[in-house]
């Protein structure tokens, strides 16, 4: 029974979430209350399900939740505002509308994704390769334990980086502000998915999409290790650029160690010591 609910977790979470709010919006529900709600609800159902069965037990509680928590209400008004920017951008500048709104919406919302699950993947991976970009990006490294919460983790102006280009070409090509929304509630429930500390089981679908069992690889604290699997929600881009990395026979026997920075014992732990920490 175990063994069942570890493979089908994934797939029943992405997939009841996607529905959910796709059936809220088609009933005429504001984008938001089809959204805010829904991704409540999974991050709620995220943290009872890693208390009930963690990945690692030295991970259920920490002292991070507030400093983690406010991370990801700051990092939602940031997107919040990305969007009605890009409403009232929209009703200034005539922009093509090369975007197929003519497929069926739930289309729509997983070519938006996938356009903007492209540049966070870019964005990420140049994260990685610059002294600058990194200084930005080691926030979301600095955390020594990996849960639901944690994904949203980002310097306010990284999280500005790397969300922009997809969202403004989304913008340039005429896609629908309701169908943005949309994919980022579903990007934001897979990022709970992918640092959640349940100890669940993908299967053939970690070929396709950016699992936690394949993202704690990239947690790794010695900074080396860390170079692998920069996706948010496919994998393809790690795969064609060849950042994919994984180790079942060492995942399952020794684990993947310790997470964090290692070069970086005594990294700041306050959210204004990390905001100002890439400038100093």
């Amino acid at each position: 029974m175990k063994n069942f609910f570890q493979y089908s977790i994934y797939p029943v979470f992405m997939l009841s979430a996607f529905f959910s709010i796709i059936w809220l919006m088609k009933s005429g529900t504001n984008q938001y209350l089809s959204t805010v709600p829904i991704i409540a609800v999974y991050g709620l159902a995220a943290l009872l399900l890693e208390r009930w069965m963690p990945f690692e037990k030295n991970w259920v509680n920490g002292t991070d939740w507030n400093l983690d928590f406010t991370y990801y209400i700051i990092n939602y008004l940031i997107k919040v505002s990305a969007q009605f920017t890009l409403i009232w951008l929209a009703v200034w500048i005539p922009f093509p509308q090369w975007f197929p709104t003519t497929l069926p919406f739930w289309m729509q919302v997983l070519l938006a994704l996938t356009i903007i699950d492209f540049f966070l993947f870019f964005v990420h991976w140049q994260s990685h390769r610059y002294g600058w970009l990194w200084k930005l990006h080691a926030i979301h490294h600095s955390s020594e334990r990996l849960y639901f919460l944690n994904g949203e983790k980002r310097h306010a102006l990284h999280q500005i980086l790397e969300g922009s280009p997809g969202i403004i070409l989304c913008l340039v090509i005429g896609t629908p502000q309701p169908v943005v929304v949309v994919a980022l509630a579903i990007l934001a429930i897979n990022m709970m998915m992918q640092h959640t500390n349940l100890d669940y089981k993908a299967g053939i679908l970690k070929k396709f999409f950016c699992v936690a069992e394949l993202h704690r690889w990239h947690h790794r604290a010695d900074y080396k290790d860390a170079q692998v699997n920069y996706g948010a929600w496919l994998t393809v881009w790690d795969h064609i650029f060849k950042t994919a990395y994984d180790n079942p026979k060492i995942y399952h026997t020794d684990g993947i160690g310790e997470i964090g920075i290692k070069e970086e014992p005594n990294f700041p732990r306050t959210y204004w010591k990390q905001f100002w920490y890439p400038f100093k």
